[in-house]
Parts: C-alpha cells; sequence; structure tokens
C-alpha cells in the first residue's frame, strides 16, 4: 500500500489539515505531518521513508512567503525517486527548478475549487492501495568488503617499492634524475 505524502508550510496548517480530511473521506491514505522538527537527521530520514515509500506528492507552496526548512530534500527526494508531485501554488511566484516537472495547481482560488484539481491530479485511491510498498522492498544484502591478508599486504608493498626503485634507477640511468 503506498500514501500520499503532503508537504506544507507551517503558516498553512489550516488548509493543509481541511486537504488531508477531505483527501481521507476520499478514500487515500496520507502521509502528513513528520514527528520529529524540520531539519533534522531524523527528520531526514522519516521524511525520506515516508517519500520512497508513497504514490504521490503534493506539494503546498507559498514562492512569495520564501523558502522554507526542507523543501529542496523533500523536491529533489521525489525527482530522483520518480514520484508524481502535484505542487499547489497558494500564492504568485517562480517555482524551484527541481519542481518544474510537477502538475501545478493553483491554490489561489477558493478551497471548493482548488479541491476537484487537486483530485483529478493525483492517482486514485484505489491504485494506491493497490501498489506494493515499495519501502517495504528489501534489499539484496550488500557484500562484506574484501579483507586482504597480511601476506598479501606484504607483497604488495614489496611490489610498490620495487617499482619506485626501478623508476628512479631508469630515471638515473637517462639522465632525468641528475646524480
Amino acid at each position: 500500500m503506498q500514501h500520499l505524502y503532503i508537504s506544507y508550510p507551517p503558516d498553512d496548517h489550516e488548509f493543509a489539515h481541511r486537504l488531508v480530511t477531505d483527501l481521507q473521506d476520499s478514500g487515500y491514505p496520507v502521509f502528513v505531518d513528520p514527528v520529529t522538527q524540520a531539519g533534522t537527521m531524523a527528520w531526514a530520514a522519516e521524511t525520506r521513508r515516508a517519500i520512497r515509500g508513497c504514490g504521490a506528492m503534493i506539494m503546498i507552496l507559498s514562492p512569495e512567503e520564501g523558502r522554507r526548512t526542507g523543501i529542496r530534500h523533500e523536491g529533489i527526494l521525489a525527482r530522483r525517486r520518480h514520484k508524481p508531485v502535484v505542487v499547489l501554488l497558494r500564492s504568485p511566484g517562480d517555482v524551484p527548478r527541481y519542481l518544474e516537472h510537477a502538475a501545478m495547481v493553483d491554490g489561489t482560488r477558493t478551497y471548493e475549487d482548488v479541491l476537484p484539481d487537486v483530485l483529478a491530479a493525483v492517482p486514485s485511491p484505489a491504485s494506491l492501495l493497490l501498489s506494493p510498498d515499495p519501502a517495504a522492498q528489501v534489499r539484496p544484502p550488500r557484500r562484506p568488503p574484501r579483507l586482504i591478508s597480511r601476506q598479501q599486504r606484504r607483497r604488495r608493498f614489496l611490489v610498490a617499492v620495487a617499482l619506485v626503485v626501478a623508476g628512479v634507477l631508469l630515471g638515473i640511468a637517462f639522465g632525468i634524475i641528475p646524480v
């Protein structure tokens, strides 16, 4: 099962949670509000897991207000993971380059006009619920680093010393290194 990942600025809490409620009422599983404080290492890990497991992302942006903590992290990770992104613009302004590929929804209109556009831009609840969670897929274990023995290290060291000595002797023989 996948979910919708909702990202929003702190000053747009009321709008974002109204949208979350309506999405959940429409049958969507939603991830919103990481437990940890934005910008911390724990927050980055939590959002990385949530974005990895999402089926689509809705980013509520107010470009007039400026950039907020974590927006770049979320946007770039979604792009790397090839997640569909819907940008809901709450104010006019330029969208960051890493979000230029996203579907844009004009959020400056009334909420009742915005909601149908958001629902049309995201995958259906059934497709999210029936899709496997990519974050839960098990990766094959990494091979442990190859360890070399003491004898191999000694042999490599002697070969390196022999090459340096041969280089110096050749340099002297050809007159590159003055004696």
